[in-house]
């Protein structure tokens, strides 16, 4: 049972509401349904007492916001969310009817009593109406509406709509400030939307459907949109979303909830501007629900029209966003977004991925997922250098289907840089950059090369552009570069800090315990990813474990395909006094190009290392690496487009 909300709606005068087999006492704040008092927030009760307060008419979403959350911008989603839970709780839907764009309604009669005496009471002296004289719209279908004729029941009921919507807009226009004129586009967030039907089986569409708004507005210029990955974390309904803006350094969010609406889906989205504090654009689709193709078709739509025009967006790199052309194929590629990149799911993933591309060959956003779950597997995963070379092959295909898309550029850039391919990876990087100067991810590609060949001032310079452009968005990447540059607490900037990856529980590690700040690295624990057992190994050694199990543990440190993780090892290894084999998989890291010499001098875990004549030997090695990247890159980049295929890899 909830404590009474302190609002500022109108005054509770101690009445019990009766409806369908519920009661409503608003001097207690408390609900029965059938007899019994259920457990629920004060919000969506205060949602039920202003509906049974004008029981017989719509009440609309603005007034409810207005009345419940007064004071505060919240978005559709948290009036949605709460009118779900009373939908639960009261366990009959019908009861709480949704007037579509307009608002929610009591469809069942009402009466109420004083809670004192028990007089019974009502407006006019008569029972409260179930406010059946205003019907509920209906979606027409595609048939009537091509054929330009619609039922005269349909017309009746479109026509009533139309006259709630136009005094909807009057207090819109009234009470909500007008967007600000000649908005520029800048940075903006998506957050994760809401599933206010009672049907779990939609909660993929959770993160789909932000991903498909992403995906149109990727190619919008001058437009940076927060990573998803990021902006996931934000999926209460109930947040401030200038609280939000305020971390991630956007004036502008974008939000939507979808609901089950019989055969139809109904998906509601809204751009808000939190220094204004106003909505700039807010609309509704309906589209069925077993066509998934039509879905994506109204969401782009939305997003390329009403939606990037209120963003201030007036310019677009391409003309329009690959679209799916087979329904299971994008079912399935919608499903492996809502997946995290642990290693089970991560397969499943694959999975769902692998068979959407057989179905639907030519869907490019497929490949490029794909390639991304393959890469993770091949690094993270087990998979090895075959699964790298899938990676390849994915991101090659989606180049090939979309090549006005950066994304599998930068993806190829990425493995070319990790096989050592320092000198064709930087001329990648450079053409990207020249490309979208605008896209702080491009930067961070640049800082990324920069890093493998030894430049780590410039590659935080990068690194810190890509933060201006995206400011508090963190690149795990960029933690290596600054932990390498032995600025530990900008390191620590870069990684999550709930730790809620095993890769950021490594890295912290990592720069924990360079910091000397032992203890806080021990509790965080080995990170969970297969054949990174050196971390068990280097745990142990700061906890002063038995030499004998030091050198069991060091028995076991396996060589990885990413000459960084072998530079990592090395540094574990050295720390640990494991000085032969510290060596040798140091050098291994050297001679695949990791050119990292100016690293060397300034790790602190080749303290004890610095003395030994082989040291200085790989040390030399690391140089010459160093130089060699230096002196080829400034080779004239050639253009990424005038490469064959395969040179990419």
């Amino acid at each position: 049972m909830a404590s009474s909300p302190n609002s500022t709606h109108e005054e509770s005068h101690g009445r019990i509401w009766h409806f369908a087999d519920c009661e409503f006492d608003e001097l207690r704040y408390e609900l029965r349904v059938h007899d019994k008092v259920v457990e629920l927030e004060g919000k969506p009760l205060e949602v039920l007492h202003q509906l049974l307060l004008r029981a017989g008419e719509v009440v609309s979403k603005e007034d409810l916001l207005e009345s419940v959350w007064p004071g505060v911008l919240v978005v559709d989603a948290s009036l949605a969310t709460a009118v779900s839970k009373l939908r639960k709780v009261l366990g009959d839907e019908s009861i709480i009817k949704t007037v579509s764009k307009v608002g929610y309604r009591i469809s069942v009669p009402v009466r109420w009593e004083n809670g004192n005496d028990a007089a019974l009471g009502a407006t006019g002296g008569v029972e409260l109406p179930p406010a059946a004289q205003v019907p509920p719209p209906q979606i027409p279908s595609p048939e009537s509406v091509s054929s330009g004729v619609l039922p005269r029941r349909r017309l009746v009921g479109w026509t009533l709509l139309a006259a709630l919507l136009i005094t909807l807009s009057v207090s819109l226009t009234a009470f909500r400030p007008l967007p600000k004129a000649g908005l520029v586009p800048g940075a903006v967030a998506i957050l994760p939307f809401q599933n206010v039907s009672a049907n779990p089986n939609f909660d993929y569409l959770r993160s789909a459907l932000p991903d498909e708004v992403a995906n149109t507005l990727s190619a919008a210029r001058s437009l940076t949109i927060r990573p998803l990955s990021e902006t996931s974390r934000y999926s209460d309904p109930s947040i401030d979303v200038r609280k939000v803006a305020r971390y991630l350094n956007v004036n502008r969010v974008v939000t939507g909830h979808y609901v089950l609406a019989g055969e139809h889906l109904q998906i509601t989205m809204e751009a808000v501007d939190t220094d204004q504090n106003s909505v700039l654009w807010h609309d509704t689709v309906n589209v069925p629900v077993n066509n998934l193709l039509a879905l994506q078709a109204q969401v782009a739509a939305m997003s390329r029209g009403k939606l990037a025009k209120s963003l201030g967006i007036t310019d677009f790199v391409r003309d329009s966003a690959p679209q799916a052309t087979n329904e299971e194929a994008y079912e399935l590629y919608l499903k492996s977004l809502a997946l995290d990149w642990d290693p089970e799911p991560n397969k499943q993933g694959v999975a769902f991925l692998r068979r959407a591309v057989i179905l639907d060959p030519s869907y490019a956003p497929a490949w490029g997922m794909l390639s991304l779950r393959y890469y993770t597997l091949s690094r993270f995963g087990g998979g090895g250098p075959e699964t790298l070379q899938l990676s390849d092959a994915a991101a090659e295909k989606q180049l090939a289907l979309d090549p006005d898309s950066p994304d599998p550029v930068a993806e190829l850039t990425i493995h070319r840089t990790e096989r050592g391919e320092l000198v064709k990876a930087h001329q990648q990087a450079l053409e990207l950059l020249r490309r979208r100067p605008d896209v702080a991810n491009n930067h961070h590609l640049l800082s990324y090369v920069l890093r493998y060949g030894g430049s780590i001032d410039e590659a935080g310079r990068e690194c810190e552009m890509a933060v201006l452009l995206a400011t508090k968005i963190v690149w795990g990447s960029c933690s290596t570069t600054f932990m390498e540059a032995g600025n530990y607490s900008r390191a620590m900037d870069f990684v999550r800090k709930d730790l809620s990856s095993e890769w950021s529980k490594a890295h912290a590690i990592e720069v924990r315990l360079r910091e000397g700040k032992t203890e806080q690295a021990i509790k965080i624990g080995p990170p969970k990813i297969l054949h990174w057992d050196s971390y068990k190994m280097l745990l142990a050694c700061a906890q002063h474990a038995p030499e004998s199990q030091i050198k069991a543990l060091a028995a076991g440190v396996e060589v990885d395909d990413d000459p960084e993780i072998n530079y990592f090892f090395a540094a574990h290894l050295a720390y640990c006094g494991q000085n032969t084999a510290a060596l040798r998989m140091l050098k291994l890291a050297i001679d695949r190009n990791y050119c990292s010499y100016p690293t060397m001098n300034r790790d602190p875990f080749f303290d004890k290392l610095r003395n030994n004549p082989a040291f200085a030997k790989v040390r030399a090695a690391g140089i010459a690496c160093h130089e060699n990247f230096v002196a080829n890159r400034e080779q004239a980049p050639k253009m990424i487009a005038s490469e064959p295929t395969p040179a990419r890899r």
